[in-house]
């Protein structure tokens, strides 16, 4: 295919997709981780929190210490009083921590400590060990050893008090690591709203029934954030533009003035792919555009509605003909800040040729990626599909064919 087919090709497909926007907004409703240190202590004391970040993203990692010793070289570097050991290591539990949303893994305070050089066996980016934390503890990171190159301590911070009031996660992948700028959101919660409401004008409001969200990022700014759909027990918002990537606070104030409050992060990029049954799961929000090699063209979901399981199911794709060319569309949120260039989508154990990873449009807050289908997927049957944008792991979903 030449550069100039190549082009016209992804026009002509992006053309398509536009004229498909009744179809579209109906599924995507549907679907909504030993060096000596310096002994000179101060003042004993039982526990500390420091934040990392694994350069050059900004995701951070809430560790806590309980050595005096380990808790005085921490402060020690982030006031430059030493410079060395610098980077953090320690071993991985494979649970959440209240210090440490939104990861659902954290380093036990006891083998925490600091190095200026290891072996890449246990090396890997914090989102990297998010998504691929099932793996851990094999051939990925042995014994649950995890020390991120590069890792560095950028501030201390108080301890915790309570939890948090509502809970953010993806509107798509429902992970709580899955915040990123211009990405749809569902908080759930209590007393959120004092009744239901849902948006109907574009731009997005920042009230509905009289509930704002209020984002303050760490830099101390604040936004209100676009709303979706407010509810006494659900709130479905985007994270506005412009946002600092890192930890942020989530306020949730109602008609009233009661207000809900949570300790969030926003990533730099969180791939997630939309479910048609909105589980994050199964059945994919997408589209099949078949151009055929005499001129056709068919439009088709991924998903359909059979009643009989009540649920959405995938529907068969047919590839046609030898002479067709046929894309699939699959819609999702949190990816338009990823690399293209960085990315692999396979379905099954097929690799494909992805075309486009960035914004839909027509919606707000809706990524979606375009792709050319392989003939050799003919008769896979019902099969998976693996998204990997840099070193994230998007939520599988699935596809089947004819």
């Amino acid at each position: 295919m030449t550069k100039h087919q190549s082009v016209e090709t992804q026009r002509r497909l992006q053309l398509q997709i536009a004229g498909a926007g009744v179809l579209l907004a109906l599924m995507i409703s549907a679907a909504l981780w030993a060096l000596p240190y310096p002994q000179t202590v101060h003042a004993a004391q039982t526990e500390a929190y420091f934040v990392l970040n694994v350069p050059p993203r900004n995701d951070e990692f809430v560790i806590k210490l309980t050595d005096p010793a380990k808790i005085q070289h921490a402060r020690n570097l982030l006031r430059g009083a030493v410079t060395s050991p610098y980077q953090v290591q320690g071993k991985i539990i494979k649970q959440p921590a209240s210090y440490n949303a939104p990861w659902s893994f954290h380093l036990d305070p006891q083998s925490i400590g600091f190095f200026d050089s290891s072996i890449e066996v246990c090396d890997g980016s914090i989102a990297y060990v998010e998504t691929h934390l099932d793996e851990a503890g094999g051939d990925f990171l042995p014994g649950l050893a995890w020390c991120p190159w590069a890792s560095r301590l950028v501030r201390e911070i108080a301890p915790t008090v309570g939890g948090n009031e509502v809970t953010s996660v993806s509107a798509a992948s429902y992970r709580r690591a899955g915040l990123a700028e211009e990405s749809m959101v569902a908080a759930y919660g209590t007393n959120l709203a004092l009744t239901t409401e849902i948006a109907t004008q574009i731009p997005l409001p920042t009230k509905l029934a009289g509930t704002t969200v209020n984002i303050t990022d760490k830099l101390g700014v604040e936004r209100l954030a676009p709303l979706f759909f407010v509810s006494p027990t659900q709130v479905n918002y985007l994270i506005p533009a412009g946002i600092a990537t890192g930890y942020v606070t989530v306020t949730i104030r109602n008609g009233n003035g009661t207000q809900s409050v949570e300790r969030a992060q926003v990533l730099d990029f969180a791939p997630a792919l939309l479910a048609a049954n909105a589980d994050g799961r199964g059945a994919s929000v997408g589209l099949v555009l078949r151009l055929g090699e005499d001129g056709s063209v068919h439009l088709e979901p991924t998903a359909y509605f059979d009643p009989e399981q009540n649920k959405y199911v995938p529907k068969e794709i047919d590839l046609g003909a030898a002479g067709d060319q046929v894309f699939l569309v699959l819609f999702g949120t949190g990816l338009r800040n990823g690399d293209l260039t960085l990315s692999d989508l396979r379905i099954g154990d097929v690799p494909t040729e992805l075309l486009y990873l960035g914004a839909q449009p027509d919606f707000e807050g809706l990524d979606q990626v375009n792709l050319r289908l392989p003939r050799e997927l003919a008769g896979k049957g019902e099969v998976n599909v693996r998204l990997m944008v840099d070193d994230q792991k998007a939520n599988p979903v699935t596809l089947k064919f004819k």
